[in-house]
């Protein structure tokens, strides 16, 4: 996910930023708060990214077709019944899905989570790529 930021030029020179979830958005912010035409002004989208444990804190509604709340996906399908993880991610990424779905859908992004059993080694350490 890219971030919604919207560097503005008004006539080639650099004035400000604006936000907004698309450029047709951002063009009309960009309209009314620098009192410039469509075509004074030029949009450049910051090249940065979210961080990825924010970016999937949206898995549950971003992929549905959000923020169109009216796409037959994101009707069907968010909330979801179950959600199925591990204990170890449970703050990183669940946490993160519900306090995003709460804030920006106002939903719950589903009724129940199951923790599933984690995979250890002879240790007890949980097993991992990294560690090989």
């Amino acid at each position: 996910h890219r971030i919604p930021a919207y560097y503005v030029k008004v006539r080639g020179e650099s004035v400000g930023e604006v936000v907004a979830a698309s450029r047709e958005a951002a063009m009309d912010k960009a309209v009314s708060h620098f009192s410039a035409s469509e075509a004074e002004i030029e949009l450049t989208q910051d090249e940065d990214v979210l961080d990825t444990w924010f970016s999937s804190g949206l898995f549950p509604f971003s992929p549905l077709g959000w923020p169109d709340e009216s796409n037959p996906d994101y009707m069907a399908w968010h909330p979801t019944t179950l959600l199925e993880t591990g204990l170890d991610i449970l703050f990183f990424w669940v946490a993160r899905m519900v306090m995003c779905s709460l804030q920006l859908t106002d939903k719950l992004p589903f009724k129940e989570v199951y923790l599933h059993a984690m995979v250890r080694d002879k240790y007890g350490q949980k097993m991992s790529k990294s560690k090989g």
